[in-house]
């Protein structure tokens, strides 16, 4: 991962601890566990990450960072304490803060970005369980702070098998 990829993939993963009240994994993160990632496989995951406001508009991910994570222990329960569940969901409104990451977790992660429409594109990947999370935020008139937050969802990859996958807070 380039300087710039591991900052990108830092503020997304930044804005998903900093969506919770600070708290401690139990689960240690294990390289080996995950390091099928580093794999070339298969299959194609393309998709795409919005969200929709109250007043019914949808907002997409466009511009914004797209991580692919495996699904080891140690992201397992990290996302399950921010989602509420291992499936995926949306994470709320945060506000971005330095949070400190287990050495090498991001090596083993890889890394998408939105276009203007919001989907996504990782090729190349090997069969697994992984989450995909991405923000979508946006700011109403009058108030500093963003809403929205970051959505993601648990999928698997089977057999080399291609998927597209929608992901709008909900497993």
């Amino acid at each position: 991962m380039t300087p710039v990829s591991r900052f990108a993939a830092g503020l997304l993963l930044g804005a998903v601890l900093a969506a919770c009240a600070p708290m401690a994994i139990a689960t240690p993160f294990r390289a080996e566990e995950v390091r099928g990632i580093k794999r070339d496989g298969r299959a194609r995951i393309e998709g795409q990450a919005f969200l929709r406001q109250r007043g019914g508009g949808v907002v997409t991910c466009a511009g914004s960072g797209v991580l692919l994570i495996p699904a080891g222990g140690y992201a397992t329960e990290l996302f399950t304490r921010v989602w509420g569940n291992p499936e995926g969901g949306v994470a709320g409104t945060f506000v971005m803060g330095p949070k400190t990451l287990p050495p090498g977790f991001l090596e083993y992660t890889r890394q998408s970005r939105c276009d203007a429409e919001g989907d996504f594109v990782f090729e190349r990947v090997p069969d697994g369980t992984y989450f995909v999370a991405s923000q979508v935020t946006w700011t109403v008139p009058g108030s500093y702070l963003p809403e929205g937050g970051v959505v993601g969802r648990r999928i698997a990859v089977r057999g080399g098998r291609s998927q597209r996958v929608l992901i709008s807070g909900g497993a």
